[in-house]
């Protein structure tokens, strides 16, 4: 059994080197490697860094989890006033009770 300690160590060092793998592929065309030049082999690159993306939230979802920590996601609008806020809190209470 991998202890809690060791296993968020190893977590960590897995996303450090996913990030750098995405990173190196959004660094392609410093090196001349351009959509023009090489379309099939951008189009899988890209592919593969979607992979990677999905890969690297997973990873820190798994590391939140194992620190204990809770993962929770809100959805807030910077730009909405005060009253608009209100406003669909209100249009929210109504809505939930069938009204």
């Amino acid at each position: 059994m991998i202890e809690a300690d060791s296993e968020i160590l190893r977590l960590e060092k897995r996303q450090r080197g996913l990030q750098r793998v995405a990173t190196a592929i959004n660094d392609l065309t410093i090196y001349g490697i351009y959509p023009t030049n090489f379309p099939k082999l951008v189009s899988a690159a890209e592919h593969f860094k979607d992979h990677i993306k999905a890969e690297i939230l997973t990873t820190k979802k798994r590391i939140i989890e194992i620190g204990g920590q809770t993962i929770e996601e809100t959805y807030t609008d910077p730009l909405k006033s005060e009253m608009q806020i209100e406003s669909d809190n209100i249009n929210d209470m109504y809505s939930q009770k069938g009204i």
